[in-house]
Parts: C-alpha cells; structure tokens; sequence
C-alpha cells in the first residue's frame, strides 16, 4: 500500500523525534500489531511481551526507516514477524495459531470450507498448513492485506503470492474435508 502524505508527513515528524507523532503511530498501529503477534503465537502475556518489544525497536529505529513511499505499517509488521519469530526460537516451542478470528475468513475466496464446517476441525487443519501457506492466509483475510501488502510482507511477487494463496486455500479445504471425514 502507497503512504500517503499525511503518512509521509508522520513518519517525517517521528523521525524528528516528535512525540504527538510517535504517539500517533502508535495508537494507529498498535491494536494491529498485537493481533498479528497474537494469531502467530496464541498466548497473551507472550503477545504483550513481543509487542512491547516491536515497538521498543520502532522507537530505537525510527531514524533509520527510509520512507520507500510504502506505508510505514509494512515496516512495522517485518519487525513483528521477526521479533515474533526470535521469541519462538527462543521459546523452543512449536508455532501454535488461534484461529478465533476464523469469522473473518468467510469472506475470502473459499467460502464453501468455510461456510457450516466446525471450527476445531478448520482449526486443526490449519495448524497442519505449512509455513508460508498459514501465513499469507493469515495476512491476506485475517489482516485484510492486499496483494502488494502481502508481497511486501513476505518478500515476494504478487503473482507468487496469488499462486501461494490459491495452493493454500485448495490445500486448507482438502485438509478440513479430510478432519471431517469427507475425504
């Protein structure tokens, strides 16, 4: 997503080291942030801890961020997934992803799975999804990322991202009919 100038003109101020700026980032962002952590991790207080810690390192790097004409939140979610991606290694535990914003998914482009399929049955088919598949599920219809977000995000083309999304969503409802027994 392109910044805007308003946006460009806060990351400006932030970088400035102006406090009603940095402020706004904050409170703009935060809730996002928290909940992208949260689906990755599934634990509150581990959630509060990486959070914190994402926006100790905006903070400490904020005049360092070179406004690319992307909006700032692409940076902000790189921070987040690797901060959140250190506290799991350190953790040494396996990636465990609530799924209780499933709701939202409906709207993406596999509605049949979705549709009247029970929950802990979507949910235990997720969790077996690879990496990178849960992962642009997640940010395409949980964090209602575009196409070039997502891209961003990731790393990647948008075609590669169309590609991944469409195997991930055909392997998630072969894997939710196999949970149900319909398979």
């Amino acid at each position: 997503m392109t910044a805007t100038p308003q946006q460009h003109d806060l990351v400006r101020r932030a970088q400035a080291a102006d406090p009603e700026a940095l402020s706004a980032i904050y409170e703009r962002y935060s809730p996002a942030i928290y909940r992208y952590i949260y689906f990755r991790v599934g634990d509150a207080e581990l959630a509060r801890d990486i959070h914190s810690d994402v926006f100790v390192r905006v903070l400490e790097g904020i005049g360092r961020y070179e406004d690319r004409g992307w909006s700032i939140s692409a940076w902000l979610y790189r921070i987040a997934h690797a901060r959140t991606i250190d506290a799991l290694r350190r953790k040494d535990r396996q990636v465990k992803v609530g799924l209780e914003p499933w709701d939202m998914l409906a709207d993406g482009p596999d509605e049949a799975v979705v549709g009247h399929v029970d929950r802990a049955a979507v949910r235990r088919a997720f969790q077996r999804l690879g990496e990178r598949q849960r992962r642009v599920l997640s940010l395409r219809f949980v964090y209602g990322l575009n196409l070039e977000e997502t891209a961003r995000q990731m790393g990647r083309t948008v075609g590669s991202v169309k590609a991944l999304q469409h195997r991930a969503t055909e392997r998630l409802r072969q894997l939710v009919l196999e949970e149900l027994g319909e398979a």
